[in-house]
């Protein structure tokens, strides 16, 4: 297949994850603001800085916890039922989910803002799903690029989420705007793509076979990642990296209203500039320079800048170096995600990249949910913990990462 038809045959695929990167980019936005703020009325007045640090943690947590369970059994599935029926569901479930979290932040009831998140979260699978499709098609040479793209799709939607989720709060630019129209907006967009996706996107995988709904499906395919003896210590590096990254990701926007007391444009304006680092890292870095530098040393040395670039940020009292710090781990971690991802890919054969996919998403979510959840709570004792751990695990990624051998791919340098 030639680069230019296989570039055309996911096509499709890239708004559903920019939509799949702006909604998730779009919330965190605006997440500090209706939880942590006092002026939101969301919580009662008289709940306590520690409880609302220990939610907003939590609210989190709860939609990577669910995306734990739904990735692995969507990308199970998808294997079976094709990749387009997977990603069908995996549209209508963002936009229920949305849709509730709305009305819940509407009429201020964290049960349906933390129903809405539990849906959504479940049915977060679209990006593994879309990666197993992209190895579908994806000569040896183009599966590293082909991955950086799609990547590059959620990093576009991170970029505008943020910006979305903070114009769309404020009623100073329109009155009719509040903190619930930036997830109706992303529920909206999420049918209307789930209809576009039905006419436009051809299926890749035509495999079939009798559909079971596994429960247990992803503590299986987590554990059976760490059974597998060329990804036992593979999987625990991934790991390792995605708590640092977590513990990072999801609470910089708290760190920053905390300790420089930023507002939701303020934050938005931060996450935008690590979405613009992201589409640097995934778009145009992780594939450049994956042809003149071995998987394995290119995953390394990204993990590494990284851990570094949180380290200066906490010790920098400057707005400028800490935005070029963020803009500079926005780049770095997906390269360094990109690596990894297809490190995971050489280790199987093209019978088990549905199985290789819903591994890496599984650990993805995981590591999301257990951070999330555990750092939320330490967090209310110092809101710098977070990022203290998140230099810890990425260091600890990268000496795992540095003591195993990988297979190599076939562009790789050194094969």
């Amino acid at each position: 297949m030639s680069q230019q038809k296989s570039l055309l045959s996911i096509s499709p695929l890239f708004l559903v994850l920019f939509i799949d990167g702006m909604g998730f980019a779009l919330l965190l936005s605006i997440l500090n603001g209706i939880i942590v703020d006092p002026a939101s009325h969301f919580l009662p007045v008289s709940t306590s800085p520690a409880m609302r640090d220990f939610i907003y943690g939590f609210t989190i947590s709860i939609f990577m916890l669910c995306w734990f369970f739904g990735a692995a059994i969507l990308g199970d599935l998808s294997d079976k039922i094709g990749r387009k029926k997977a990603l069908m569901l995996c549209l209508f479930g963002a936009f229920l989910g949305y849709l509730i979290s709305g009305v819940g932040v509407l009429n201020q009831s964290l049960a349906l803002l933390l129903i809405g998140r539990a849906i959504a979260g479940f049915s977060s699978g679209s990006q593994p799903i879309a990666q197993a499709a992209i190895v579908d098609i994806s000569l040896p040479e183009h599966k590293t690029r082909n991955i950086g793209l799609v990547l590059l799709s959620c990093s576009l939607g991170f970029i505008c989420g943020p910006i979305i989720g903070g114009v769309l709060s404020d009623p100073n630019i329109y009155h009719g705007f509040s903190l619930s129209t930036p997830l109706y907006f992303a529920s909206v967009l999420s049918l209307f793509n789930a209809l576009l996706l039905k006419f436009s996107f051809k299926e890749t995988c035509y495999r079939t076979g009798k559909i079971s709904i596994r429960w247990h499906q992803a503590v299986h395919v987590f554990i059976s990642a760490f059974q597998h003896k060329q990804m036992r210590f593979l999987s625990l590096a991934f790991f390792a990296a995605i708590l640092g990254w977590g513990s990072y990701f999801s609470f910089i926007t708290l760190y920053m209203s905390h300790i420089y007391h930023f507002n939701i444009l303020d934050n938005s304006l931060l996450l935008t500039v690590m979405g613009v680092g992201f589409s640097l890292g995934f778009g145009v870095l992780a594939g450049l320079l994956s042809k003149w530098v071995t998987l394995k040393r290119l995953t390394l040395i990204a993990l590494l800048i990284t851990s570094a670039s949180i380290l200066v940020l906490l010790l920098s009292h400057s707005l400028y170096i800490i935005f070029l710090m963020v803009f500079i781990c926005g780049t770095s971690m997906p390269i360094a995600y990109a690596g990894c991802v297809s490190i995971f890919s050489n280790q199987v054969g093209p019978d088990e990249q549905g199985w290789i996919m819903g591994v890496t998403s599984s650990i993805n979510a995981l590591g999301y949910g257990v951070s999330a959840l555990f750092i939320g709570m330490v967090a209310a004792v110092g809101v710098s913990i977070p990022l203290v751990f998140a230099v810890i695990f990425l260091v600890l990624s990268a000496l795992v990462l540095m003591l195993i051998k990988v297979k190599p791919s076939v562009a790789d340098p050194t094969s």
